[in-house]
């Protein structure tokens, strides 16, 4: 594997303020678990519905350590459906026939991997359908997929720093991505597959802010969500503030943009080439990348 250009880090104004974040901002913050609590907590911060990513740490049992953290997204991508000739994906699929995907919701995917980037989403967990066109047009019947030459797809999505300013905050450039294959497939495809970089077909692209926004500076421009190991009631308790800083940072340092390719042709020769030539992958890296915290370890 080729070494990755350096980048140049955010703005170090983005890093200053307080050593603690504002304490009504902190009240906002816990969550019971990783799923409907946290879109419910960032309405809490006028959060419009729009996608958006976020960062969430688990506390440990006596909410004093931060035991694990990771990024996740809310919110919708597109109203649009996005389409393609089948065989364009497939190529032994019949003629006329098209596939149709909806991404309603950027909750439905997951980031176990501690990054930026998603795991892949297997086709039986997206919306999608395939349907005939011309004369006799209908719906085709999942169950006959492989009888018409149809094959298995998975979807990821992958962001990445893209701006920041004081004003308006973190801004995330995110790719959807399309690979042909069920998730184990592409997984198998090479020891690099699971790099954000691994090359897909784009199915959408666009930009996210990364939320909560601190009300008042706490040295980091964002609020970590924290799924708390005990309740708070009306006595909020959390580690350090530097620990959550460090935590946020070791998930933001992973910012590395997708590739992406038009057609499946260009798509299968990157496979082949970084499956035979590991040495010739390059993994991307992003316009701006997140600084190592200022560590002051006599906070309490």
């Amino acid at each position: 594997m080729q070494e990755p250009p350096t980048m140049p880090a955010m703005d170090k104004s983005l890093f200053e303020g307080a050593s603690h974040m504002d304490r009504d901002d902190l009240k906002k913050l816990e969550v019971v678990n990783c799923e409907d609590a946290v879109a419910e907590a960032l309405r809490g911060f006028n959060w419009s519905g729009q996608a958006a990513g976020c960062i969430i740490l688990q506390l440990s049992p006596d909410n004093n350590t931060a035991a694990s953290g990771q990024f996740a997204t809310r919110g919708r991508i597109s109203k649009e459906d996005y389409k393609w000739e089948a065989a364009k994906i497939w190529p032994t699929a019949e003629a006329g026939l098209l596939l149709t995907i909806q991404v309603p919701d950027a909750g439905i995917f997951t980031f176990s991997e501690g990054g930026l980037c998603s795991d892949y989403v297997d086709m039986e967990n997206i919306k999608h359908c395939v349907t005939s066109t011309g004369r006799g047009a209908g719906l085709l019947l999942q169950a006959n997929y492989k009888e018409k030459g149809l094959g298995a797809f998975c979807l990821r999505l992958v962001c990445h720093i893209l701006r920041a300013s004081t004003r308006n905050g973190v801004t995330l450039g995110f790719s959807v991505l399309l690979f042909p294959g069920t998730s184990e497939e592409v997984l198998g495809t090479s020891e690099w597959a699971k790099s954000p970089s691994w090359p897909g077909l784009r199915v959408t692209e666009g930009e996210m802010l990364l939320l909560p926004t601190p009300t008042s500076p706490w040295r980091c421009p964002v609020l970590p969500l924290l799924q708390t190991g005990m309740p708070w009631a009306a006595d909020p308790t959390t580690p350090p503030a530097d620990e959550l800083r460090e935590k946020i940072a070791a998930i933001m340092a992973t910012s590395e943009p997708a590739e992406s390719c038009k057609t499946r042709k260009a798509l299968m020769g990157k496979w082949e080439r970084y499956s035979n030539n590991p040495d010739d992958f390059t993994p991307k890296r992003a316009p701006l990348t997140w600084p190592k915290p200022t560590i002051t370890r006599n906070q309490g």
